[in-house]
């Protein structure tokens, strides 16, 4: 009988290199060629358009703990129309819904890559992702009730069904100590100074032996930010929020918080997240 958990989860707080690595995997099935516009993966979870076609619903007149209870059912249905398996971005913490059933289908998930990057770096990008403030940015990752695509009455009309990240310390808590599957932690630093063998070390992870260090190294070259930050200035990103600037693939760099961050951001962060920052040597 073929397995049912066929979904690969890229799971990761916002502004860690989920986009980087689904780039990869578009680069290693393409051989070396990349549109950043058209991703070889299958869509985030939070999407609009993937609940609405399998419900028949619209999603839009939901609220979000109603969305919720049914998500669950969709990547059943969705796992067992799909041959081979499939990559599915989400942002969500690892929480369940008020049936108390993960709103990540667990029978269905073959694992997932969680992508962790240092908070304090991530403040810059999500400035910029949020088009706002550094301060704003850095209470962004503090709050316990943090989320994208707010819901604020029935009616949402965002692209997005409401995704509850809560703050970052909880968001990484729950993917690496709640499912009950294989999740494979991967630090952003790693990706940035040791890409080949990083990203050689999550093919190897998801079962996918048969690509060559050659095939693996194209890839990367082909993915590589220079590279990306230059298509995305000739054809832009269909995936940056329209309040972003100028760029979704902005810098990329660590330890650039050093040239970004005031002592007062830094050390918010580091008082509210030191106890998972030191779990992964995040430290100053």
């Amino acid at each position: 009988m073929t397995s049912l958990k066929k979904i690969i989860w890229l799971a990761s707080y916002p502004k860690s290199g989920n986009t980087w690595f689904r780039v990869f995997i578009t680069a290693l099935l393409n051989n070396g060629i990349v549109n950043i516009n058209d991703l070889k993966t299958n869509g985030i979870f939070s999407s609009r358009t993937i609940f609405d076609n399998y419900t028949d619903i619209d999603s839009s007149y939901l609220y979000d703990d109603e969305a919720k209870i049914v998500l669950p059912d969709i990547y059943r249905e969705l796992a067992l129309d799909k041959k081979e398996q499939i990559f599915i971005k989400v942002h969500d913490a690892f929480i369940c819904n008020q049936l108390e059933d993960p709103i990540i289908p667990e029978n269905v998930s073959f694992c997932a890559i969680y992508f962790i990057r240092n908070p304090l770096d991530i403040a810059g990008s999500l400035a910029n992702h949020l088009n706002s403030s550094l301060d704003k940015a850095v209470n962004f990752m503090c709050k316990k009730d943090a989320c994208f695509s707010p819901q604020k009455a029935n009616l949402n009309t965002s692209k997005q069904i409401r995704q509850y990240l809560s703050d970052w310390s909880f968001h990484v808590e729950t993917w690496t100590t709640i499912p009950r599957f294989p999740v494979h932690v991967v630090r952003y630093e790693d990706m940035v100074t040791n890409p080949f063998d990083t990203f050689k070390g999550i093919l190897s992870k998801i079962g996918w032996l048969e690509y060559n260090d050659i095939q693996i190294q194209l890839a990367i070259d082909a993915s590589s930010f220079s590279a990306l930050q230059s298509q995305e200035k000739k054809i832009g990103f269909i995936e940056k929020p329209l309040t972003s600037v100028p760029l979704f693939y902005r810098k990329g760099k660590i330890n650039n918080w050093k040239d970004e961050l005031t002592e007062n951001q830094v050390t918010t962060i580091i008082n509210t997240h030191h106890k998972v920052m030191k779990m992964y040597d995040y430290n100053q």
